[in-house]
């Protein structure tokens, strides 16, 4: 998806607008626009955007992260309760990211040293916060070759690029 969005930019300029079914989505791609619209002028952007397909799919707009208001904030609430039972704040986060982190350096270090040229640094971000996520909420991490890492991905990202159109 990085790369779809960053062919868009190349194609487009640093401001355009891509469709979501039938919403408008405008993005930004450079650090000034994106401090003056968010910092400057952030109440007129405040709020989460509405796609029909919450109604039937989520049941609404339910959840730390599509709630708003005074939901939002319960919801809130409750996950930084819920996640600090995880770990979050003690040691034991502290020790995962910085398992996930170490093993980053070691798969990229393999790479390098077995000749390869290029590296992807985002696809191994992406499996180190995957396996974090994942050894925090279901209690294993994603080995180095995860395929269904790979497919849950490379669908979710299949499905993001599918639904959007340029105009």
């Amino acid at each position: 998806m990085e790369t779809q969005f960053q062919k868009w930019k190349k194609q487009y300029g640093d401001l355009h607008t891509i469709w979501f079914g039938d919403m408008p989505i405008v993005t930004l791609h450079d650090a000034p626009t994106i401090l003056e619209t968010f910092l400057k002028d952030g109440e007129t952007y405040a709020g989460r955007p509405y796609f029909k397909w919450d109604d039937i799919v989520r049941n609404g707009r339910n959840g730390v992260i599509l709630a708003e208001g005074e939901r939002w904030r319960e919801n809130r609430r409750f996950a930084l309760h819920v996640f600090r039972n995880f770990g979050l704040g003690k040691n034991l986060m502290q020790e995962r990211v910085l398992v996930e982190v170490t093993n980053l350096i070691t798969d990229i270090k393999d790479e390098i040293l077995g000749g390869k040229n290029e590296v992807s640094i985002q696809n191994a971000i992406d499996l180190g916060v995957g396996s974090i996520i994942n050894s925090l909420t279901l209690g294993y991490r994603y080995g180095k070759v995860c395929h269904t890492f790979k497919a849950v991905v490379s669908q979710l990202t299949k499905f993001v690029v599918g639904k959007t159109r340029r105009i």
